[in-house]
């Protein structure tokens, strides 16, 4: 679960931090200002960081009540009727938030957790592409920040690549591990793994308003129209789906497989060069060979990085 969203409702020491030091100051509210207006929106405040700073229902009931009696100035002349009142009407709006609050984290976790059972159940089937997935999950997401997308989206395409070949779980075994040359009916079995994935997730509502089931869909189109299932060529490519074919075909050249072994550094650069503009969007293209630039072998974590000067005659031909 990375999205920033996620991370910030997370920081529940922060929150807390923050209620310690707005406590006193709410407590002699009375003494700066006498509008209800403005007490109001202290109260308020106190409210929402006490639903992010703790998570559970009795914990929300008592800070209710301590609220509800800080905000009884006079307490010559307090009211219990009114106390009680604000108590409750307190302890319902910060209960609601709370739920609100866990109700994201949960579905977050859970719609991550069933990401990561999909992505590994496809790849322990063949150890020639265990963590693929993973790999161009992780090489797609730095290519959409080189980009400069959002982080939002540059979450969605890290899930994106972690099921972007969800589809091989409808492929026969015997047909991904075929170490000899598929014929051309093999060959039309395994492309149809794109609509075969996207048709096992069309019903995720969320995966549809995120992009997913783009790059499911459109992960082996090209650049130049050529590619299937559909022939989108150009932008009516989803950027989501070029930005996952680049990682998807780094990786692939990258990796050991059961019918070759992984490319030379040499043959991989030169590779996704040719193919500018024709197989890959050329700025998705440009914006990997940035990241592989200036991160190095932290990039990688299966072999050891060319020489840095051979590397950039490379990306710069």
């Amino acid at each position: 679960m990375n999205s920033k969203l996620s991370i910030i409702l997370e920081k529940t020491f922060i929150y807390r931090c923050m209620l310690l030091i707005l406590l006193p100051i709410y407590f002699f509210a009375d003494q700066y200002t006498d509008t209800r207006e403005t007490l109001f929106i202290f109260n308020l405040l106190l409210l929402i960081l006490s639903s992010l700073s703790f998570r559970k229902v009795w914990i929300q009931a008592i800070l209710s009540g301590v609220f509800s009696l800080l905000g009884e100035p006079r307490f010559s002349v307090m009211n219990l009727h009114m106390i009680t009142f604000h108590w409750i009407t307190s302890f319902t709006l910060s209960a609601f938030i709370m739920t609100l609050i866990e109700k994201y984290l949960n579905e977050k976790r859970n719609t991550f957790d069933l990401i990561t059972s999909l992505a590994k159940s496809l790849d322990s089937r063949d150890e020639y592409t265990a963590f693929h997935s993973q790999n161009v999950a992780n090489y797609a997401r730095k290519i959409a920040e080189e980009m400069k997308l959002s982080p939002r989206i540059c979450e969605n395409i890290y899930m994106g690549g972690l099921l972007h070949d969800i589809g091989k779980i409808g492929i026969a075994e015997v047909l991904l591990n075929k170490p000899a040359t598929l014929s051309e009916q093999e060959y039309k079995l395994i492309k149809q793994h794109p609509e075969i994935g996207y048709n096992m997730v069309k019903h995720i509502k969320r995966f549809k308003s995120t992009g997913i089931l783009h790059m499911i869909l459109h992960h082996h189109e090209r650049y130049d129209g050529k590619g299937y299932p559909n022939g989108l060529k150009g932008d009516d490519i989803p950027l989501e789906a070029r930005i996952m074919a680049v990682a998807d075909a780094f990786d692939a050249m990258t990796s050991k497989r059961v019918y070759r072994n992984q490319l030379v550094w040499e043959d991989v650069f030169t590779e996704l060069n040719q193919n500018k503009g024709s197989q890959f969007d050329p700025l998705v293209v440009n914006a990997f060979y940035n990241v592989f630039t200036k991160e190095g072998s932290s990039f990688m974590n299966k072999q050891a990085i060319p020489d840095r000067n051979q590397t950039l005659s490379l990306v710069n031909g």
